[in-house]
């Protein structure tokens, strides 16, 4: 009788092991799936930055261009 309560403990307990596992995997790999957002996240900035700093300096030189087009006539 002892032996099969004992049994039946160490079936559940192993069953209940196993059945955390699944969540673990799907807790890390929302946790390292969040890290790469937070780390991309700087990266994703600076490129917009380099986007909008290029765009200013291209209509900066282009109204150079036009105001010395208008000083030379």
């Amino acid at each position: 009788m002892k032996r099969s309560i004992f049994v039946g403990l160490l079936a559940g307990a192993g069953l209940l092991y196993f059945c955390g596992c699944d969540s673990r995997k799907d807790t890390v790999s929302q946790g390292r799936q969040a890290v790469k957002e937070v780390v991309t996240q700087p990266f994703n900035a600076l490129d917009s930055a380099k986007d909008s700093l290029k765009e200013s300096e291209e209509k900066n030189k282009a109204a150079l261009e036009e105001a010395d087009k208008e000083l030379k006539q």
